[in-house]
């Protein structure tokens, strides 16, 4: 009998060269490496925005991580920079490519993956929050996005009744209340025989965009609708006041995310929120087992600088969050394995 072969995959972060961004980095390779299981020992490449970090270097590349250096894309559009590692090479080795922000880590393991990427070319979960903690200063019914439909329309040249082939229960009547995939960046999956017009297109997207929500645009028109809708955006009478389409412009790369899939007709898959967990109550699908912890600071509530400190971990162990208590168990572990001077 014939084996089958399992797809390749090769993850890959964009990190800064500074003591925050060291300690998130090396969590995140050493939690691929020890928790990742059939796909562990898979190729990791951790691209560094401008300038290199030696002290992380050796580390990563103690684990078989590859470390690179290039140009960043933007210094005025900062969270487009994650893009930087598609630029990696090797990249065409793989199957699928797995771009993850440093702030994230593999907590079981990550087999099941392939089974869900038959017959797509992108995937990633989406966007949201627990419907019971609403974000600060947000109105019931708060949409991320105003005037989405408008903007799938407009940038991805398909008819109404196309675009409605794209409307998905997870984003219908809770957070994020899009109606239409909006994915959250944390963690995308792509096909690697598409990467190349993938971040063409999620570049140039995610620059449209941004310039689109400049906070002082050249043009007149833009500026003031754009200060209008921020005007009244927080407001319980958002949907009926704004005007066109309007998000907040440090989010227009992952705008651009749903815009490039459907506009470059990327077949995609949504993932259930376990993919890229965040906070419980998602309603996305499936939650646990953990596989993907995202754990920015408003998630889980713990400053990233301090991710490698202990203090916190005995009352993250204690919290009945299922994200916190997996937060301190993996940090544990690191701790545990590395050493307390690996991570200075």
């Amino acid at each position: 009998m014939k084996a089958v072969r399992l797809p390749s995959f090769h993850f890959l972060c964009t990190a800064e060269p500074t003591p925050r961004y060291r300690r998130m980095v090396q969590l995140w390779a050493w939690s691929i490496r020890h928790r990742a299981g059939a796909l562990a020992t898979a190729p990791i490449t951790v691209t560094y925005n401008d300038a290199p970090d030696p002290e992380a270097a050796r580390f990563l590349e103690a684990m078989q991580v590859r470390v690179e250096t290039r140009p960043r894309l933007s210094t005025s559009h900062r969270e487009v920079n994650k893009y930087n590692s598609l630029r990696a090479e090797g990249l065409d080795q793989a199957d699928w490519i797995v771009l993850m922000d440093c702030d994230t880590a593999v907590i079981d393991d990550l087999a099941p993956l392939p089974g869900l990427l038959d017959h797509v070319d992108l995937a990633a979960a989406p966007e949201g929050h627990d419907p019971r903690m609403p974000p600060p200063g947000r109105p019931r019914g708060y949409r991320a996005i105003r005037g989405y439909e408008r903007l799938l329309l407009s940038e991805t040249g398909l008819t109404p009744d196309q675009l409605a082939g794209h409307r998905h229960p997870w984003f219908t009547g809770h957070w994020p209340c899009t109606d239409y995939p909006y994915f959250n960046g944390g963690v995308i999956v792509l096909r690697a025989s598409r990467l190349i017009e993938f971040r063409e297109r999620i570049l140039d997207t995610s620059r449209r965009l941004f310039r689109r929500m400049r906070h002082i645009h050249p043009n007149p028109v833009y500026f003031l609708q754009r200060f209008w809708n921020s005007r009244w955006d927080r407001t319980p009478w958002a949907d009926h006041l704004c005007i066109g389409s309007f998000f907040r412009q440090r989010y227009a790369d992952q705008v651009a995310l749903a815009v490039a899939a459907i506009a470059g007709r990327f077949p995609y898959r949504v993932l259930p929120h376990a993919w890229n967990w965040r906070s419980t109550g998602m309603q996305h699908g499936e939650e646990s087992p953990i596989r993907i912890l995202h754990y920015f600071e408003p998630a889980l509530g713990l400053d990233t600088n301090r991710i490698t400190d202990s203090d916190w971990i005995d009352a993250y162990r204690a919290s009945h969050n299922p994200g916190q208590q997996a937060l301190a168990a993996i940090v544990s572990d690191f701790l545990r394995s590395t050493g307390p001077n690996v991570h200075p």
